[in-house]
C-alpha cells in the first residue's frame, strides 16, 4: 500500500497499511523520498508503516528556491515531526549520511523511540573543518569570502561552518543503531567509534564498505542489517525462559537477531524446556544447557545428513535422513557463517518435508 501527498508544501509518500507505528525516513544528498520503498519491504511485514518526504533541492523539489542546508531542512523536518506524533503513537527513525544530521537536530527535546541511522554525518564542523583543509582554506579567507567552491564539488560556506558551531551534538538520548562503512570518506572511524560510545549506539561496522552503500555486496549487508535491527521485540515468554540467566538471554538476542535477519519470517514458540523456531515446521530449538557446569545455551537443528564437526556435541538419526544435530553455544563470536548456513539449511530441509 502506497499513496503520495504533501504535509503542509512537503511533498510526501507513505508505505504500509494502517498501524500504530511509523519510521520517519530521511534521505541524505542526492536522495529522493522514493529510496524508502525497499526498507518499507521489511518492516511493512512487521507491523511498521514508512513515511518518506524529499527535502529541498531534492526529488521532486529540484527547481525549488529553498537550498538543502539545516536552517531549511531541520525546521521541515520538525514540521513532518510534528504531524508524525499526532498520528502515530510509535516514532522510530531510519536515515542517511547528512539526513542523520539533520534529523538530530530536529528531534532535540523528543527524540524518536529508536533510530537506525546509514553512513550518517555525526560532527558537522569537523567535516566542515577537514573540507577546508582538503580545499587550503583557512577560517579567515572562508570569513572574508563567505562562500568558496571547492575542485570536489562542495560549496564551502561561512554561514554553515557558524551554524554547525552553534549546533553541537551534546545530547542524543535515543536507542540507535548505526551502519558505517570503514572506507567512509567523509566520517572517520574514530569518529563513529566515538560516537558510538558516548551516546551508546550499537555500531556495526562493514569492512571495505563506503559512505554509499551501493554495491551488491553492500546493499546484501545493509538490507540484513536492517532486517536484524527491526525484527520483533522479544515476547514476555522468551524474557520469562531467561529469567536468572543474563548471559544466556544475551546469547539468544544475538542468536534470534541474525536469525530472523538472515533466514526470514519466522514463527517463535516458547515451552516449558525449548524455543522453537519454525518455518513450515520446527527447524532450530533453542533450550538451556543439559549440564549445569556448561555455559552458554543449546542449539539444535535437523539436517537429511550427518553434519561433521568439532562444534557438534551429538548428533541421532531418529528416523532415516533425518538427522538432529546439538551443540553448545558459548560466545557471540560462535554466531557466525558456518552456523548460519546450518541453520539456513535447517529451514529449508524442514520446509521440503
Amino acid at each position: 500500500m502506497e499513496s503520495v501527498f504533501q504535509i503542509e508544501h512537503i511533498p510526501a509518500v507513505l508505505y504500509g497499511a494502517e498501524s500504530e507505528g511509523v519510521y520517519l525516513f530521511v534521505h541524505g544528498k542526492c536522495g529522493q523520498k522514493e529510496e524508502a520503498k525497499d526498507f518499507a519491504g521489511t518492516v511493512c511485514p512487521r507491523g511498521w508503516q514508512v513515511l518518506d518526504i524529499d527535502l529541498p533541492e531534492h526529488g521532486s523539489r529540484k527547481d525549488e528556491t529553498e537550498a538543502f542546508d539545516p536552517w531549511h531542512a531541520v525546521p521541515e523536518l520538525q514540521t513532518v515531526l510534528a504531524y508524525v506524533r499526532s498520528r502515530w503513537s510509535h516514532v522510530a527513525l531510519r536515515a542517511n549520511s547528512i539526513g542523520a544530521w539533520f534529523s538530530m537536530l530536529a528531534c532535540q527535546g523528543e527524540p524518536p523511540e529508536k533510530a537506525l541511522f546509514v553512513s550518517p554525518i555525526l560532527d558537522m564542523e569537523r567535516l566542515i573543518g577537514r573540507m577546508m583543509q582538503w580545499a587550503g582554506v583557512t577560517e579567515g579567507e572562508l570569513e572574508a569570502r563567505k562562500t568558496v567552491e571547492t575542485s570536489f564539488g562542495e560549496t564551502l560556506s561561512w554561514r554553515y561552518l557558524q551554524y554547525a558551531k552553534a549546533h553541537p551534538m551534546e545530547i542524543w538520548p535515543c536507542p540507535t543503531a548505526i551502519l558505517y562503512g570503514e572506507r567512509d570518506n567523509l566520517t572517520p572511524r574514530q569518529e563513529a567509534e566515538a560516537f558510538a560510545r558516548r551516546f551508546c549506539c550499537d555500531l556495526t561496522v562493514m569492512e571495505d564498505g563506503e559512505h554509499w552503500f551501493h554495491t551488491p555486496e553492500q546493499l546484501e549487508v545493509l538490507h540484513r542489517w536492517e532486517k536484524a535491527h527491526t525484527a520483533p521485540e522479544l515476547s514476555g515468554e522468551e524474557e520469562i525462559f531467561f529469567a536468572g540467566n543474563p548471559g544466556e538471554l544475551t546469547l539468544y538476542r544475538a542468536l534470534r537477531s541474525r536469525l530472523l535477519a538472515e533466514v526470514g519470517e519466522v514463527h517463535i514458540k516458547v515451552s516449558k524446556t525449548q524455543i522453537t523456531f519454525s518455518g513450515r515446521y520446527g527447524f532450530a530449538f533453542v533450550s538451556h544447557p543439559r549440564r549445569k557446569k556448561d555455559k552458554g545455551i543449546l542449539v539444535s537443528f535437523g539436517l537429511f545428513h550427518q553434519q561433521v564437526s568439532n562444534r557438534i556435541l551429538y548428533a541421532s538419526e531418529p528416523y532415516p535422513n533425518r538427522w538432529t544435530h546439538h551443540m553448545l553455544l558459548a560466545s557471540q563470536g560462535e554466531i557466525d557463517d558456518e552456523l548460519m548456513g546450518w541453520l539456513k539449511e535447517a529451514y529449508w530441509f524442514s520446509n521440503t518435508k
